[in-house]
């Protein structure tokens, strides 16, 4: 009877720790939030061969959110979505609020939203928007381009403010805030990498590793 007692307050002193170590990693790490553009009811642009964005924007999302956590342990990632059944309305208002509102409520410090590009067939490469007054994205987006120029991927059009692109995801938020456009699935050649593992590894490690960069300099200042 006393080994079984024994036993039992063991087990509970393991649960007890367990469960302590995980409130305190919910309350001081740092959060992620990861938005999937589109979704659901919201296809996105539609390449050539069929493929949806929204798609595309499911796939890169969880795996630049697997590469984060992977990465450091005092990072907390979250998602919009983790799939192609949507919490909100098929409504477009409702949708960006809905975003909006699942970042405050998991109380991110940093947000981005994954998209990617249309445009006629020879346009191609990466851009992204943020506040004009953010510098902690745009400092981000340096690095991030830097790590994918490093890797290959092509070209950087450079970052736009939300100043002359108005865009309620990033505007709505008072933590640093970024929508990115991958490339431009319009782009046959472009499309045909972005759809390739390789790629795709290569891209969302090299945009986890912005963040996390960013985020550990800031935790050793």
């Amino acid at each position: 009877m006393k080994k079984i007692l024994i036993v039992l307050l063991c087990l509970v002193l393991v649960i007890g720790i367990g469960l302590i170590r995980y409130l305190d990693y919910q309350n001081n790490a740092i959060v992620v939030c990861i938005d999937a553009g589109h979704g659901g009811y919201d296809t996105g642009a539609i390449a050539a061969d069929g493929t949806y964005e929204k798609a595309l924007t499911l796939a890169y999302a969880k795996q630049i959110g697997k590469y984060i956590e992977a990465s450091d342990e005092n990072i907390r990632v979250v998602y919009t979505r983790t799939s192609d059944t949507v919490s909100w309305p098929s409504n477009v208002s409702k949708d960006l609020k809905a975003r909006v509102k699942i970042a405050k409520e998991q109380e991110a410090d940093y947000y981005i939203s994954i998209h990617f590009n249309s445009a006629d067939a020879s346009a191609y490469g990466y851009t992204a928007y943020v506040k004009s007054s953010d510098k902690a994205s745009k400092a981000i987006y340096k690095t991030m381009a830097e790590n994918l120029s490093q890797s290959g991927w092509e070209y950087d059009r450079g970052i736009e403010t939300t100043t002359n692109y108005p865009l309620y995801v990033v505007d709505q938020l008072s933590i640093p805030s970024m929508l990115i456009e991958v490339g431009f699935i319009t782009n046959e050649n472009e499309l045909e990498d972005l759809e390739q593992a390789t790629y795709r590894k290569t891209i969302c490690k090299d945009i986890a590793n912005a963040y996390i960069s960013y985020i550990q300099k800031q935790s050793d200042d």
